[in-house]
């Protein structure tokens, strides 16, 4: 990744209705920094049940998926190849990850189902599980969801305080690389009661300092940049309005991801977000302490 944007950008497809809203999304992302794109597919003999019925996937309709994916990017004049990986059900984010090292991917791509439940989401979100494998920054795509024109033209990046800030600012650099692209940096201010009844209030101090760092890192990358301060309210919600009034074509959010699955359970706004909008959300890179 760079101030140029993405140059390696792996593409996870399984056909479905949000794989192939990710096939444009990733189609924006690549032209604007004419990034090499990978297309990966993760195949199995495993009973699957798609459209109603139960049925298996062949090896050559998993080819056919690749070739036809790899062909309409290279048809928008993106250099594309594609690949077709073994993978039991329950290995497919771990095969994905793996498959992104092997290419030296700096931004990984995926259509999500936007499963809403805990249980669901621990036991069958590829996207989830991606996030807790991979470091680099994460694109999820959902539904029928994507960009509205050829570019990335209108990125917004929600921002916190810490160590996730200058990763979410390099994320929202890269994909803001098309001429024209502006930022929108958004920051929902926290207050936060804890069982005992204490009560943290983010001071006007911090978030002052926390958005003047964000838009300084962004000017200095010669992206054009406004920037919003939300009342106090659930995080992801905020962030979903705000995004949808301003049309934002992708939502950039710091990584919060740890090591396991196990605690991406436990008040994600990633997870809270991809409820709640139907606008791609980039994860921006985990930086490993």
């Amino acid at each position: 990744m760079s101030t140029q944007g993405f140059s390696r950008i792996l593409l996870a497809t399984d056909g479905s209705e949000e794989a192939n809203t990710a096939v444009k999304v990733t189609r924006a992302f690549a032209h604007a920094s004419a990034a090499t794109v990978k297309v990966v597919h993760m195949w199995n003999l495993e009973v699957h049940h798609r459209h109603g019925l139960w049925d298996v996937e062949m090896r050559s309709e998993a080819e056919r998926l690749i070739n036809e994916t790899v062909d309409r990017l290279r048809t928008a004049h993106i250099e594309a190849s594609g690949e077709v990986f073994r993978a039991a059900t329950n290995q497919v984010a771990a095969a994905v990850a793996e498959a992104a090292r092997e290419f030296g991917a700096d931004l990984v791509v995926i259509g999500s189902r936007g499963l809403s439940d805990w249980q669901s989401m621990r036991k069958h979100s590829v996207s989830h599980q991606l996030l807790s494998a991979v470091d680099c920054p994460v694109l999820i795509v959902r539904g029928k969801s994507g960009i509205r024109g050829r570019d990335v033209q209108r990125v917004l990046l929600a921002i916190a305080g810490g160590d996730d800030l200058v990763p979410g600012v390099q994320a929202a650099i890269a994909a803001a690389s098309t001429p024209g692209s502006q930022v929108l940096v958004v920051h929902v201010a926290q207050a936060i009661v804890g069982v005992t009844g204490y009560a943290y209030i983010e001071r006007d101090e911090e978030i002052n300092e926390t958005m003047k760092t964000a838009t300084a890192l962004l000017e200095q990358a010669g992206v054009a940049t406004t920037s919003k301060v939300a009342e106090a309210g659930p995080v992801a919600r905020v962030v979903a309005e705000i995004a949808a009034r301003w049309r934002a074509d992708v939502i950039v959010i710091g990584s919060s991801r740890t090591g396991d699955l196990g605690s991406l359970l436990l008040g994600s706004v990633t997870h809270d977000l991809l409820r709640v909008t139907e606008r791609p959300v980039l994860v921006a890179e985990r930086i490993r302490r």
